[in-house]
């Protein structure tokens, strides 16, 4: 359900974008990569700089600037990439499948020889994980299903109206968000060549955006959350919960500023154990295990308006957090929701503290 939930809304952003044209310029590319997976612990002896390799298959809409935040991003590519990569480390690696949506950015669409960022997310299909048996070596990934971040640079050139040829260097992390233990995740840079095709290439008049109007209103969010997590390596699922409240404004046509208090709820049962293994690490053998789970902290953060959906990146600083294992006294918060109606939306949102990832959180908010 969590991950139909994730699914549901990032593709309402998507596919309303992709089909809600009668006659869309679509294009279909494909690129094949090379490159190694980072090993950035020790405790992760398989992760090496090995002959990992892999093939990416996507097809895209030009977007024409029908909608108004197409032209404040000159007229980016929105699309689905379907991938396969081989870690070169069949026993305890093995491959991954995934899945992801994006958005394909230039500064410039007129030229025939440009940048362009790739940026995106969605599910990895692992085809090896970790089991405290059979695969102790792989404390990368857990999970089957997990989460993956997608980011290339490539610089494209136009060969003619159709055909285009891209030279690509690109980065992705995979991880399950803590939903499974160890949840140290996987990094990975690549590098490729690629060709894109338009089967149907289309003039498009690239105009700037010249609306000046923004909302200059201050608004009052309140949302609500859930999250599943492990405290231990192969441990059952525990819940956390989690409630906002802040104040949004609207400051220039690209985001808003948002400030507030986070408030999260770990069960009880968690909390014992994460307390637990705190107290072995550090030798304490009396017990001084504590049932408050809760957490109070600021916030300020920012979201970035691209249509109905918004991308979220925030920061928080704990006023109250009376565990000791965690010894962060800051977090960040990555996510993205999507406004059904003006006053409200889901949410999915990813808690980490520093490259640590705490708990990705699904739930639904109103705005007035």
């Amino acid at each position: 359900m969590r991950y139909f939930f994730t699914f549901f809304v990032v593709t309402l952003f998507f596919g309303q974008n992709l089909f809600s044209q009668q006659k869309p310029s679509w294009s279909f590319g494909a690129n094949p990569y090379y490159g190694g997976v980072l090993r950035y612990k020790e405790d992760m002896p398989k992760l090496q700089m090995s002959n990992l390799y892999g093939i990416e298959l996507y097809a895209a809409k030009i977007t024409n600037g029908s909608h108004r935040w197409e032209r404040l991003f000159n007229y980016p590519h929105v699309g689905f990439a379907a991938s396969y990569f081989n870690y070169g480390v069949p026993r305890e690696l093995g491959s991954v499948y995934t899945l992801t949506s994006y958005l394909d950015v230039t500064t410039n669409n007129n030229r025939k020889n440009q940048w362009r960022l790739n940026i995106g997310t969605g599910f990895v299909y692992s085809t090896r994980t970790f089991e405290e048996t059979e695969n102790p070596d792989n404390k990368a990934i857990s999970s089957k299903i997990s989460y993956v971040l997608r980011g290339t640079i490539h610089h494209e050139i136009k060969l003619t109206d159709q055909y285009y040829f891209n030279i690509n260097l690109a980065f992705r992390h995979y991880s399950n968000g803590k939903l499974n233990m160890p949840n140290n995740g996987m990094n990975f840079p690549i590098a490729g060549i690629g060709l894109r095709y338009v089967p149907n290439p289309q003039k498009i008049k690239f105009e700037k955006d010249t609306t000046k109007t923004i909302d200059k209103k201050w608004h009052v969010n309140l949302f609500g959350g859930t999250a599943w997590r492990e405290v231990l390596t192969e441990d059952t699922k525990h819940k956390a919960y989690s409630i906002s409240l802040y104040a949004s404004r609207q400051l220039t046509r690209y985001n808003t500023i948002l400030l507030g208090v986070d408030g999260f709820d770990y069960a009880g049962e968690s909390v014992k154990k994460a307390w637990a293994v705190h107290n072995v690490k550090n030798g304490i053998t009396e017990s001084t295990l504590d049932d408050d789970g809760r957490q109070v902290a600021l916030t300020i953060g920012s979201e970035l308006i691209l249509g109905k959906m918004m991308v979220i990146l925030q920061g928080g600083f704990y006023i109250y957090k009376p565990q000791d294992y965690y010894e962060s006294t800051w977090y960040q918060r990555y996510g993205f929701k999507y406004m059904v109606t003006p006053n409200f939306f889901p949410q999915v949102t990813l808690k980490a503290h520093s490259r640590t990832a705490d708990m990705v959180e699904f739930g639904l908010g109103l705005s007035i």
